[in-house]
């Protein structure tokens, strides 16, 4: 649900030209959720379907939510979190969007593989990187700022790859052992649902 927060963090009124950010601005059915490994509350919004974005790299996990037909019924559709990273540049505007779906076989395609389009201030296309992270309980009822850094902790410790579907990177055991080759080959012949299975699994198990 869209809305838009009148609370500002202090930090952004001091000295508007130490700290320009930049302006990332929404498709009206896509969601912000998640900014830089925070929920998007207080302090974050500026306007109705925008939020500032700091010079450099940041990653944004939003939902996308709209009406669909469904056997000639309207229904409503929400999406996976999708986690994009990508750069901006100081004092710059971006516009995110995507093409919206008619029918829930569109949307249920979109969820497993989404398109998105990000544009700058100059309308010229920004490049991102993009992971579709399971959904994780009930909509409306997932922590969706748990489930991104859950994520970023297997990233980093090298269990997951940059995209869900790819397979598991080399991650050292408690022992300084790589992963085995087995466990690796294993993932890969996963499908894309399993995959997602199993990042839904250990991204809640995470020690």
């Amino acid at each position: 649900m869209k809305k838009s927060c009148l609370a500002l963090v202090t930090g952004l009124f001091i000295s508007s030209s130490a700290f320009a950010d930049s302006l990332l601005s929404f498709q009206t059915e896509i969601v912000p959720q998640v900014v830089n490994n925070k929920a998007v509350d207080n302090g974050i919004f500026t306007d109705i379907d925008q939020i500032r974005i700091a010079e450099g790299s940041n990653q944004i996990g939003v939902t996308v939510g709209q009406i669909v037909f469904e056997d000639a019924k309207r229904r409503k559709f929400d999406s996976s979190l999708m986690l994009m990273t990508f750069k901006t540049d100081d004092e710059d505007s971006y516009q995110l969007s995507y093409k919206k779906m008619r029918t829930m076989d569109e949307a249920n395609k979109f969820d497993k593989s989404p398109e998105f389009t990000l544009t700058d201030g100059s309308g010229e296309p920004v490049d991102f990187e993009l992971v579709v992270l399971p959904k994780s309980g009930f909509q409306g009822f997932n922590d969706y700022e748990k489930q991104v850094v859950s994520y970023n902790k297997l990233v980093k410790s090298g269990t997951a790859s940059a995209t869900a579907a790819a397979a598991v990177s080399v991650a050292p055991t408690s022992d300084g052992a790589e992963v085995s080759e087995g466990i690796k080959a294993q993932f890969s012949n996963l499908s894309r649902d399993e995959q997602q299975q199993f990042m839904q699994w250990a991204m809640q198990n995470l020690k």
